[in-house]
């Protein structure tokens, strides 16, 4: 038997053969365009990643060194012994620089001991000079003077709006370095200086001026009960001792844990206190009030 191919045979298989070469010729193409693609791609990425980030990255510096210098500013701001100074402050590459003056060298050191506290902050270059004798300037004692007297009234308003004693009546209260106007109406006499002590009680208060008018003025001696003309008189020395022992909160864990109740002129304290020598203070502080005949301390001390 013959097993050679005739030449149809050899035509064909030729063909095939071709054909499949222009197959692989076009894939080999594509393969090549696609890495031509893909390269483009790549090189214009490449081109994005160097000169677009390099821009943004020192646009992020730029805010994050923004921010730290704020940061650092409202930190002084804070302090009551740098808020009186003009310190300026530079912030580049989370490097904080501090110039100016301030009156100590213990001033200077705590200023670059706040900043180096500061979120984000690398070092701190603390040039600041310590100048003896150095006063606040004007401008920082007005500031410090206006942001006293807004405390002093937010501090007020919140008091009267607690006190069950005085809320109710229609008081008006304005401060001006440090001295509270108060304006309005109370019922009683007895509100009138209920107000005004509470306003005397407050921190950093240098004085009150009391223009409240009482609507009743004659109450309390149109009682014709003495135990009903008792009860505001009651009452009355209650605040004065809860006023008394408020200004000596800072001495306190929880001061207002401390209950106080009068009745015929005889306080009782009780509630709880942190220790001994709390419970001594409330008892001393309530013995100083003026009309206190005797004082009852039932306060206990939690361990």
């Amino acid at each position: 038997m013959n097993m050679q191919p005739n030449n149809g045979q050899m035509r064909r298989a030729r063909g095939a053969f071709f054909r499949r070469g222009s197959f692989t010729q076009r894939t080999g193409l594509f393969v090549i365009l696609a890495l031509l693609a893909l390269v483009a791609v790549v090189g214009v990425g490449w081109q994005w990643q160097i000169s677009v980030p390099k821009s943004a990255r020192d646009m992020w510096r730029e805010v994050s060194d923004t921010a730290i210098t704020g940061q650092v500013k409202a930190a002084f701001a804070l302090s009551k012994r740098l808020s009186a100074y003009e310190i300026a402050v530079d912030t580049k590459d989370g490097v904080v620089t501090l110039s100016g003056q301030v009156p100590s060298e213990i001033d200077r050191e705590l200023a670059g001991n706040v900043a180096k506290d500061t979120t984000g902050v690398k070092r701190v270059d603390n040039q600041l000079r310590a100048e003896p004798g150095l006063k606040p300037s004007e401008a920082s004692l007005r500031e410090s003077s206006r942001v006293a007297d807004l405390e002093i009234h937010a501090d007020l308003r919140e008091r009267l709006a607690a006190s069950e004693y005085l809320s109710g009546n229609e008081i008006q209260a304005s401060v001006k370095d440090r001295v509270v106007t108060l304006t309005g109406r109370v019922q009683t006499p007895q509100q009138k200086t209920g107000a005004e002590q509470l306003a005397r009680s407050l921190p950093n208060v240098a004085g009150v001026v009391n223009q409240l008018t009482v609507t009743n003025p004659g109450a309390a001696q149109t009682e014709t009960s003495g135990v009903t003309e008792r009860v505001p008189k009651d009452k009355e020395l209650a605040n004065q001792v809860s006023f008394a022992l408020f200004t000596e909160r800072d001495n306190f864990a929880n001061v207002g844990a401390i209950k106080v109740e009068s009745r015929n002129r005889a306080i009782t304290l009780s509630g709880k206190v942190s220790s001994r020598a709390e419970r001594a203070l409330a008892e001393r502080v309530a013995r100083s009030v003026n009309g206190v005949r005797v004082v009852s301390n039932r306060l206990t001390v939690s361990l």
